[in-house]
């Protein structure tokens, strides 16, 4: 046992004997203070986006395919009507709410084209293979909403009479259309330059499509004031 206490005193005198290691000794104990902290570390910030207008994107030209587009449908006759024009553009998506039928003012207001409001580029390629295979007898071009937005949207609704006597008044159209449903109010007359003399027509808005053909059909080749009248529905 003396034996075992000696070697314990021994190694317990080895340690105490040991230098002292001090901070000031150890230079990089000294700065290691200044590495910790107890606020939370801030994560890498990414960069803000730009302002809109700001990126390239912006400034790159939209598709056609982004936006409505208009053109001119022509080469069918003056008795057309919108069912018509809506069979041949089947499978566009176009609605007869996107069409406006534009009318010459001289002659007998035989229509010069349809103005088509397409709702994008593919719908208006898909009319042009559609056109293409009635052969030549139609045909459609690009228009502008400049062309399109000064035409009135007569729908079926506005029913020229033509052949009228130059003394006709407002009150002769409403003997005439005696029996059906238009608006008195409506009825204008225009002055059109035919081959000879200018010729006087009466246009009358019906309240709806099927009364504007009951008129077409009961009245058409009439007589006022002892002169044969002729209807035309406008489309």
């Amino acid at each position: 046992m003396s034996i075992i206490r000696n070697a314990i005193r021994s190694s317990f005198s080895l340690r105490t004997s040991d230098p002292v290691i001090s901070r000031n000794s150890l230079p990089f104990l000294q700065d290691s203070r200044k590495c910790l902290s107890t606020v939370a570390e801030q994560p890498l910030s990414s960069p803000s986006p730009p302002p809109p207008g700001g990126s390239p994107v912006d400034g790159i030209k939209k598709p056609a395919s982004e936006g409505k587009l208009y053109g001119k449908f022509s080469g069918f006759s003056k008795h057309t009507l919108r069912s018509d024009v809506m069979n041949i553009l089947e499978g566009c998506n176009v609605t007869s709410d996107d069409l406006k039928f534009s009318y010459m003012r001289g002659g007998n207001l035989n229509p010069a084209g349809v103005y088509v409001q397409f709702p994008s580029r593919s719908s208006y390629d898909s009319a042009m293979r559609a056109i293409a295979k009635k052969g030549r007898l139609y045909r459609l071009e690009r228009a502008t909403q400049s062309q399109w937005d000064p035409i009135l949207p007569y729908q079926g609704k506005v029913v020229a009479l033509h052949g009228l006597p130059p003394n006709a008044i407002i009150e002769d159209i409403d003997r005439f259309l005696s029996g059906c449903l238009y608006h008195p109010g409506s009825i204008q007359f225009l002055t059109i330059q035919g081959l000879g003399s200018p010729k006087r027509v009466a246009l009358v808005r019906f309240t709806s499509q099927t009364q504007a053909l009951n008129a077409y059909i009961t009245k058409n080749r009439n007589f006022l004031l002892n002169q044969r009248i002729t209807l035309q529905v406008l489309q």
